[in-house]
């Protein structure tokens, strides 16, 4: 019995291992992927609806086969769900506005402000206020975006606004989807969300770009290099891809933003809240690290501590207590 208890670790911890590693690879695949494109056909909008919709491949088979035991889930509200996915989608598009016109490392920097914003959202929506420890762990948040972003030598306003759009739209999110969290799982809302904000985004993104797209993406896609599917799996985007390779790489890159979702919600099942803030901070580090590797953009020294400030600051702040909501005052009976 022991020898199977044993077994069973050792299978239980191989699969979580595997997992937070898939995790973080799709995480920095997506990242990197997704700045190729955006440094060489600068569409952030039709990119974003793109990335969305690559979804229904992934999950799709899976309802319909039920793998894993998963069906389309029911009995939720359409209204609400349909709200979070406007707040889905707009966070989305602001984070690929913000990587487009940024640093891959800059941009997931000022992204670590997201628990300012959700603090701040937890306020107005919710009335939940934060405990002191919880406020005093935003100081090196704040200030180490700041530091990161005094230092970064390619400074852009449009990524500064854009990832701290997405940390409001994001935060907002995460405020709403914590009752519908009771009666459907964190996986499935996150699908249903990317669909309804697929359909959504659309009419934006053609009212912005859908004048110019066809034409840009011709032009673009109009290469005859041979580019096989090694390229494609090791991230080659050459500068004239042909029509079919651009189709693949840009649903590639959808695929790794929707997967690297679905890993962090099986990692969010199999470890307790605080491993998995510890694994989350770690994550955005290894992607402004690879970030900032693969694109030749060394941080500076000050973008370095700026950077490390901030994460601090963020694994502070998820292990920090919560506020614990005040007991209601007891009626005194009538004597």
């Amino acid at each position: 019995r022991l020898k199977l208890r044993l077994i069973e670790m050792a299978a239980s911890t191989v699969k979580l291992v595997v997992i937070i590693v898939l995790w973080y690879v799709l995480n920095v695949q997506y990242n990197l992927y997704n700045k190729k494109i955006l440094d060489k056909f600068p569409y952030p909008y039709t990119t974003s609806l793109i990335q969305l919709g690559s979804g229904i491949f992934y999950v799709l088979p899976i309802w319909t086969l039920g793998i894993g035991g998963r069906k389309f889930p029911r009995g939720f509200s359409l209204s609400k769900v349909a709200t979070l996915s406007a707040f889905h989608g707009g966070g989305h598009y602001a984070t690929v506005l913000s990587l487009g016109a940024g640093s891959v490392a800059f941009a997931n920097v000022v992204k670590a402000g997201e628990p300012l914003c959700s603090v701040i959202m937890g306020i107005i929506i919710m009335s939940v206020f934060p405990s002191t420890s919880q406020v005093l762990t935003l100081i090196p948040i704040v200030a180490g975006v700041m530091i990161a972003s005094m230092a970064e030598p390619e400074f852009s306003t449009m990524a500064f606004v854009c990832a701290m759009l997405s940390n409001v739209l994001f935060a907002t999110r995460g405020v709403l989807s914590k009752p519908l969290m009771k009666t459907i799982s964190g996986s499935d809302l996150f699908a249903i969300n990317t669909f309804i904000a697929f359909i959504i985004m659309a009419p934006v993104t053609f009212a912005l770009e859908g004048a110019i797209i066809v034409k840009a993406w011709n032009e673009f896609a109009s290469g005859t290099a041979d580019n096989g599917l090694q390229d494609l799996l090791n991230g080659v985007l050459p500068s004239k891809p042909s029509f079919e390779y651009f189709c693949a790489y840009q649903l590639v890159c959808g695929l790794y933003y929707y997967t690297y979702n679905e890993m962090a919600f099986m990692v969010t099942d199999l470890l307790d809240p605080t491993s998995q803030s510890v694994a989350n901070t770690v994550k955005r580090v290894v992607i402004i690290i690879a970030g900032s590797v693969v694109f030749n953009k060394p941080l500076t020294q000050n973008g370095i501590i700026g950077s490390a400030v901030a994460m601090l600051g963020v694994l502070l702040y998820s292990l920090a207590p919560k506020a614990t909501p005040a007991a209601a005052p007891v009626k005194a009976k009538a004597q």
